[in-house]
């Protein structure tokens, strides 16, 4: 026992930056989004007409979530609902995978195994540092939402729900820590297995059916089989269905208990997935700094591309859907292009708006290559490289060509895939889709570019500093139109500055500003890398 309060204590002094980051990220989304929404949308009148045009939209429905009457409550449930879920997701698979397999990999849990501690005390004080982490964040969300105005006890729903999602993701990347046996490998399956969920829920809330009234949206079935679907089905403000949430522990109850057995037989530093034995000699690809940068991020880019692949083909089947509910109702043509940006049909409206998510889940690949230099600087990796003829500029400018190429396949293959899919309802859209995926490009190339910057100029500040402008810009960029802010700010998000539908009359102007970003930053990056010294510690 003591051992495992010592444990316990390790976790949550080692984690008392990133895991107070995560709690307050939420807690002042909450605040932030309460306040921004009462000041748009502050009267009943106001969040009805809103309402009533999601109801009759299935892609809004899709992107945003299904409606549950139009109390203030309610109504940022609908709003921000599943973009909070997708918060606490990502925290808790983080969380999970960080003192696991992480541990694991970086030779930490040998040391611990060598004590009277053994294997079974480390992974539950990653579990109680775990229910420590969630309790925490779902009662500070229900403080802040109640002292925002909120009702008391719909707040406390709010916080379980938050709280019982976290804890089932948690379940989720302790299982895909037992299974691989690298970090990268784990995130990413876990990060797979949360896009499919959020997938899976989108597409129960775009099948819903609609009330007479058309204030509530009820989900189709396909709501019961993700957690994401469980935590806003609870309804915080209006049914509160509480005892929703103990799906997800139940989920996590299992999950856990899994991943004990996986762990008892498997042997420590190794997954349940043995790595594929190398060839004895090294391909001529390998060669180079270019060849190995594709190497080390082969396995991520192939993951992000097949969700890019797969998200364009449930984006399609939303397509035809749209175009049937258009069919029987003109007025949705009407509302999506108030949402979406341009003025061509129905359909090159929605394509462009689900083209810049697909651009932001490519931006997500990219930065995750940028910050590989990051990750093998720490390592001491790149010394060992830096150590042949290869210079600083080439190894550098690896990683970043391989995150532009990259990139661009993907948009292409979603593209493709999307245009392909709705060809049949309209033969332009072959083309269109393709180009207006590809568009997504300069803005990716800033992503990229400030976290290679950043990289050059203050290492150790890469991965945060990278992923928070993809955040920021995934909340201007989707978020900063329905939050009321002002075109200044919103046009901090790249997104912002993409050509729209119809292409014949697009403005091109901000890509080629784009562009001349992405050129800029990756040089000044570059520049300064390869004079300044290497940092091998964290």
């Amino acid at each position: 026992m003591n051992a495992l309060g010592t444990l316990v204590r390790f976790r949550l002094r080692r984690d008392r930056v990133v895991g107070t980051v995560w709690v307050v990220v939420v807690a002042l989304s909450i605040l932030f989004v309460v306040a921004a929404l009462a000041s748009t949308y502050g009267t009943r009148e106001l969040r009805i007409g809103v309402i009533e045009v999601l109801t009759t939209n299935p892609t809004l429905l899709a992107v945003r979530g299904a409606p549950d009457g139009s109390s203030a409550g309610s109504f940022f449930m609908t709003e921000i609902g599943a973009f909070m879920m997708l918060l606490v997701a990502f925290m808790n698979t983080f969380t999970a995978v960080r003192h696991t397999r992480a541990d694991e990999e970086q030779g930490r849990s040998d040391l611990i195994v060598a004590t009277r501690a053994g294997r079974v005390s480390s992974t539950w004080a990653t579990i109680v540092h775990a229910i420590v982490l969630n309790v925490v964040m779902g009662l500070l969300s229900a403080l802040v939402a109640t002292l925002s105005g909120f009702d008391g006890y719909g707040s406390l729903i709010l916080g379980w729900a938050l709280a019982s999602t976290g804890i089932a993701f948690f379940g989720i990347g302790l299982l895909s820590a037992q299974i691989f046996s690298t970090s990268r490998a784990a995130n990413g399956w876990a990060i797979a297995a949360i896009a499919v969920f959020w997938v899976m829920n989108a597409a129960a809330d775009a099948n819903g059916t609609a009330s007479a009234d058309h204030l509530h949206v009820t989900p189709s079935s396909a709501v019961w089989f993700t957690p994401v679907g469980w935590g806003l089905r609870i309804r915080p403000y209006t049914q509160n269905y509480w005892w929703i949430g103990l799906l997800s522990i139940a989920l996590a109850a299992v999950l856990v208990a899994v991943s004990f057995w996986l762990q008892s037989i498997r042997d420590t530093s190794s997954g349940l997935v043995a790595p594929r034995k190398g060839r004895a000699w090294a391909s001529a690809a390998l060669r180079g700094p270019l060849g190995l940068a594709w190497r080390l991020q082969r396995g991520s880019i192939i993951g992000w591309g097949i969700a890019a692949v797969v998200g364009g083909l449930l984006i399609a089947g939303l397509g035809k859907t749209l175009n049937d509910a258009v069919a029987s109702n003109p007025e949705i043509e009407t509302s999506l292009k108030k949402v979406g940006s341009g003025s061509g049909s129905v359909l090159e409206v929605f394509l462009g708006v689900m083209a810049a998510l697909i651009g932001l889940l490519v931006a997500g690949a990219a930065v995750q290559t940028v910050i590989r230099l990051r990750q093998e600087e720490a390592a001491t990796n790149a010394e060992t490289v830096l150590a042949t003829p290869v210079s600083r500029l080439r190894w550098y400018l690896s990683f970043v060509i391989v995150a532009v190429v990259a990139s661009a396949v993907i948009l292409v293959l979603a593209g493709a895939v999307m245009g392909g899919a709705l060809s049949g309802l309209d033969k332009r859209l072959a083309g269109e889709a393709i180009v207006l995926a590809l568009a997504q490009l300069p803005a990716v190339g800033v992503y990229l570019a400030v976290t290679a910057f950043v990289f050059g100029v203050f290492p150790r500040a890469t991965t945060a500093v990278g992923w928070a402008a993809f955040g920021i810009g995934v909340v201007l960029g989707e978020f900063g139109a329905l939050l009321g802010m002002p075109d200044w700010v919103r046009q901090i998000a790249p997104t912002d500055h993409t050509p729209t539908v119809p292409l014949d009359s697009a403005d091109w102007g901000g890509t080629w500003i784009m562009a001349a970003i992405t050129i800029v930053l990756v040089a000044a990056g570059a520049w300064v890398f390869t004079r300044r010294g290497i940092v091998s510690t964290n």
